[in-house]
């Protein structure tokens, strides 16, 4: 005879939850009562815990808004804080970056002479926006201004953060209020190794900001690199970088200086790891925890089991915008193509932020997404890498852009946001970057390096196209011979006498300011005359979005009617852009993330 099998429970909890079902039986009818009520408040307390981990403060990705808000939160007395990474990687978008921040009046560029009176930056901000300046922005604004310098001197005094100053102007030096130099900072170099076996955790730079795979170069030490036969300093820089790379990847398997983007996420993921913030990757936030209206956790993910995480204070989403959603990029942008954000960025702040009350402004259109032309290295295997052509060698002299004609149809130097207006104004979608033999070895071409390194492979892929003649180049790029000879021929003349009659290139601020001083007598032109020729396929794209949760000054998410959602933030691009999407001067991306991040650490602090 068969017998039933026994009930075995491994638990209180699944033996009440056993003697909870044997209750409906007959045999034990008797048993209903008070004794049954009792078991059945026991079974629910066991089986239904409220949260499975409990923080001060949760924040949601972990770009250098996320880190900022999470330090800054635990520096001010909040002893339990945790960052959860969506992915296996930290550093979110900023470690893709070249970590620049606008900081009107910082210490650093005070201390070293630079002159940036009180109010010239809201002067500037102003003439800018025009019209669009109203009460809102001036709000946002003012408390900008205020919190910018305040928060690069609190993390250089409590982290090891290191801001240096940029040699760059505002972009648009014809307006009241701008400034020639000092209010954008970089990061100086990070020593990865102080991370340990961390380090090998930071999200890697795009291929094209680095070479040989993890060989990363600072900004302000690009000219060295891409000259290093130029001088015995040049050279001896060089070799000491390259034998230092070669030292690392054999001990730790990719290059531990950090630079850019990346040296920030390293310095505040130190910063984050010291004081005891708990760092989780492989871990997406699901969806929010609420409580008669107020958000009191986030339900986590985390290494494929499912978390009920509680945050006393509050949490904070900084999840990174929402370019890598095709769903939300055709919704909201103008021109939804191609982007070089983090596969994670899928718009989860949004969501999450939606379903927790939280509202979206009026749609930004134009303004929506920072803007810039991208290449794609394709592979036989493994994902297409893309490259944005940010104020790289594309503003360089001796390359111009073509569309699928042959003719050019903008300044090529203009600031990124205004060329992918340009570019989306003239109905571009494909474009070509074309240069000779002389701009590719001195300034490099996306992905194909400057300086001599190597660039057989990306020919051999399809990625740098070559030909010995521009008709020839032409006829490999399927465009008319005629027309990119007779553009190249034009612009070559401008070249040489300095002025671009047809877009004004060379002509504004920003064009100058990363152009090349060396070239005369324009250092944004020169001409396309030394064989080979080279051409690399642009698309029209975004580097990441702009458009996102309606928040205040200090970060917080608010509802339809203005008031905000209680235990709710959002920093970078999971809020709405405090210009609206405007982009005046470098760092204003970067910027934004951090600065409200600080402001968001301290609120939530309270």
């Amino acid at each position: 005879m068969l017998r039933k099998p026994m009930l075995r429970p491994q638990s209180w909890s699944e033996l009440a939850a056993i003697l909870l079902r044997l209750s409906s039986r007959s045999s034990l009818v008797a048993a209903r009562g008070k004794g049954l009520s009792r078991l059945r408040a026991y079974a629910t307390v066991v089986d239904a815990p409220k949260y499975d981990a409990e923080y001060d403060v949760v924040v949601v990705g972990s770009g250098a808004g996320g880190l900022t808000a999470a330090v800054t939160a635990t520096l001010s007395g909040k002893k339990k804080v945790l960052v959860a990474e969506k992915t296996k990687w930290f550093g979110g978008t900023t470690a893709y970056s070249g970590g620049a921040l606008w900081i009107p009046r910082n210490e650093l560029a005070l201390a070293a002479g630079y002159e940036d009176a009180p109010g010239q930056a809201e002067e500037y901000l102003r003439n800018y926006l025009e019209d669009d300046y109203d009460d809102a922005t001036k709000t946002m604004v003012s408390a900008y201004l205020e919190a910018a310098p305040a928060m690069v001197k609190f993390l250089e005094h409590n982290s090891a953060t290191e801001f240096v100053v940029a040699p760059t102007p505002d972009y648009y030096m014809h307006l009241d209020g701008a400034c020639k130099a000092g209010r954008t900072v970089l990061n100086a170099p990070y020593d990865g190794r102080r991370l340990g076996s961390m380090v090998k955790q930071i999200r890697y730079p795009l291929q094209g900001y680095c070479a040989f795979g993890s060989l990363q170069v600072d900004l302000l030490a690009m000219n060295t690199w891409r000259q290093p036969f130029r001088s015995l300093s040049n050279f001896l820089s060089v070799t000491k970088g390259v034998v230092r790379y070669s030292l690392d990847r054999t001990f730790w398997g990719k290059g531990t200086k950090l630079c850019n983007g990346n040296a920030l996420v390293g310095r505040l993921i130190e910063k984050a790891r010291d004081s005891g913030i708990e760092l989780w990757k492989n871990a997406p936030a699901v969806e929010p925890l609420l409580e008669n209206g107020r958000v009191t956790g986030v339900v986590i993910n985390k290494d494929g089991q499912r978390l009920r995480v509680r945050a006393k204070q509050g949490v904070v989403l900084a999840s990174g915008g929402f370019a890598r959603s095709s769903e939300l990029s055709r919704k909201y942008l103008s021109n939804p193509d191609w982007t070089v954000s983090p596969r994670g960025n899928v718009g989860d702040g949004m969501r999450f932020g939606l379903a927790s009350g939280g509202s979206l402004p009026a749609p930004l259109g134009e303004n929506a997404a920072l803007w810039s032309p991208i290449s794609i290295l394709r592979s036989p295997k493994g994902p297409a890498r893309s490259y944005p052509h940010f104020a790289t060698a594309i503003t360089k002299p001796g390359s111009i852009m073509v569309d699928a004609d042959g003719k050019r149809f903008a300044n090529e130097a203009a600031s990124y946001q205004d060329l992918g207006r340009a570019t989306h104004e003239a109905g571009v979608r494909v474009s070509y970057l074309v240069g000779d033999k002389r701009h590719l070895q001195n300034y490099g071409m996306g992905m194909a390096l400057p300086g001599g390194y190597p660039i057989r492979h990306l020919i051999k892929r399809g990625y740098l196209i070559t030909a010995p003649t521009i008709t020839a180049l032409a006829q490999r790029l399927n465009i008319d011979p005629d027309n990119l000879s007779a553009s190249i021929e034009r612009f070559n003349g401008f070249a040489r006498k300095g002025k671009d009659e047809d877009f004004g290139r060379g002509d504004g601020s920003f064009d100058q300011a990363y152009g090349d001083f060396e070239v005369k007598p324009n250092p944004s032109l020169a001409p396309i005359e030394k064989s080979p020729f080279y051409a690399v396929t642009l698309y029209s794209g975004n580097g990441i979005t702009m458009y996102g949760l309606t928040t205040d000054k200090d970060g917080r998410v608010l509802k339809e009617s203005g008031e905000p959602v209680p235990g709710l933030y959002a920093v970078g691009a999971d809020s709405n852009h405090f210009l609206r999407g405007r982009y005046p001067s470098g760092g204003l991306t970067l910027g934004p993330s951090m600065v409200f991040g600080y402001r968001a650490g301290l609120h939530v602090a309270k």
